[in-house]
């Protein structure tokens, strides 16, 4: 499955994380999104939210933006 793609390089806080926050609602378990992310801030706002919701996240520092990679985990294996 394509990884679905969320830029919000446009956006600061708190649009950014609400934003961030309604894209991940929409994925299904098992599923991954990248998130492109223009400011620090924004980025340890929106990382901390999906770590909170069991994402798994990895970062990327690019030459003028962070990338995020993140996978929506199946909570029923974690039992």
């Amino acid at each position: 499955m394509e990884p679905t793609q969320l830029d919000l390089r446009a956006h600061r806080c708190p649009m950014a994380l609400l934003l961030a926050k309604r894209h991940s609602a929409e994925l299904v378990k098992g599923s991954q999104s990248v998130i492109l992310i223009s400011d620090q801030s924004s980025l340890q706002d929106i990382v901390r939210y999906l770590q909170a919701q069991r994402f798994e996240v990895e970062t990327q520092v690019k030459s003028d933006f962070y990338l995020l990679r993140i996978f929506k985990k199946d909570v029923s294996s974690d039992v």
